[in-house]
């Protein structure tokens, strides 16, 4: 899934340098930075989901 959401950064980020875009050049940033970290947040969100109640 994060490999997608990079891929579709790069293409943002192309496209927003070509017709110069600022919107789009954000969307890109954002979308290249939550692509970089999605994966460790999604499996660290699962391990503390699945970690047993310290205090019930």
């Amino acid at each position: 899934m994060s490999l997608v959401i990079q891929l579709l950064g790069v293409i943002l980020l192309v496209m927003g340098f070509r017709s110069t875009n600022r919107n789009m050049l954000l969307g890109a940033a954002l979308l290249l930075w939550f692509g970089a970290g999605s994966t460790e947040f999604v499996h660290g969100f699962i391990d503390g989901w699945n970690a047993p109640r310290a205090a019930e």
